[in-house]
């Protein structure tokens, strides 16, 4: 092989190396900082492909996409002296890829910056307001407040907070079993209190509802007094009247009556005289003498 093809095999490969040092490529979802041993040089955030200085600068490639941050459950103390444990989780960006880098050289240190502003602005904010206020509806307007005070300080090392939620809102493992037993005596001691009512009620709608019988008892009988002594009168009229048109009608009527209530069982015996007046009516049909 002659010493010129050598050589530029030789340049060939120099130049292959050179372009390759030389060149680097941003896609569309990441943005890059070029260094020169160590110390920023320039801000790359438009992709495609660039030029840098082979061999004396590095390309350190950043995020462009929205990131995540799950921060680990932390215990809270509110306003009404609650303890609470908190399962929060944040929504972020790098916004100015140079602050990121000057404040964290990689992602773990980035986290764990966002992580440490983050867990003291939920405390700050949570530790204002009682614990009824941070499980009801005011939970929404606290995670703004969080989102906002943590994305203002998150600014300092390039980041934005876009999002800001909690998961969760717990009591301590310790005092759940305690607010589950108080709550649990509440809930007897009102069922208690409803059994009570509704003895009482019922004692006073059952003594309401004799007095209506009672009452309706009374006139009814009131009224049968009434119907029965009209009656009887109107019977005794009837007999009277009865008695003053036909006496021997009315001596047979009444001694009818009289064998009808002496004689009327089947097992009835019955032991008189024949001449008792009594049965002067089988002795002789009833003629007088």
């Amino acid at each position: 092989m002659s010493g010129k093809l050598i050589g530029a095999l030789v340049a060939l490969v120099v130049a292959g190396f050179i372009a390759y040092n030389s060149l680097f490529i941003v896609s569309e979802w990441e943005q890059a900082i070029v260094v020169q041993f160590g110390e920023p040089k320039r801000t790359v955030v438009e992709p495609g492909l660039h030029v840098k200085t082979p061999l004396v600068e590095q390309v350190i490639y950043l995020e462009k996409r929205i990131l995540s941050l799950d921060l680990r459950p932390q215990e809270v103390l509110a306003s009404d002296k609650r303890r609470i444990v908190v399962d929060s989780f944040a929504r972020y960006r790098i916004v100015d890829p140079l602050k990121r880098y000057q404040a964290a050289a990689n992602d773990v240190i980035a986290n764990d910056l966002l992580e440490k502003v983050m867990d003291t602005t939920v405390r700050n904010v949570l530790a204002k307001v009682p614990m009824q206020n941070i499980v009801s509806g005011e939970r929404s307007a606290l995670m703004h407040e969080i989102s906002a005070i943590t994305n203002q300080r998150a600014a300092s090392f390039g980041l934005e907070v876009i999002d800001v939620r909690l998961k969760r809102v717990d009591l301590p493992p310790q005092n759940s079993q305690s607010i589950f037993q108080r709550m649990e005596t509440e809930r007897q001691q009102e069922a208690a209190e409803k059994r009570a009512e509704g003895n009482r009620d019922a004692v006073k709608i059952k003594a309401d509802a004799d007095r209506q019988v009672a009452v309706l008892v009374a006139e009814a009988e009131k009224k049968s007094q009434v119907i029965r002594g009209e009656a009887d009168g109107r019977a005794v009229k009837i007999f009277a009247d009865a008695f003053g048109k036909d006496e021997d009608f009315f001596e047979f009527y009444r001694t009818m009556q009289a064998y009808k209530k002496a004689l009327g069982q089947e097992d009835t015996s019955i032991i008189l005289s024949p001449d008792s007046d009594f049965l002067k009516l089988f002795v002789n049909s009833g003629k007088k003498k």
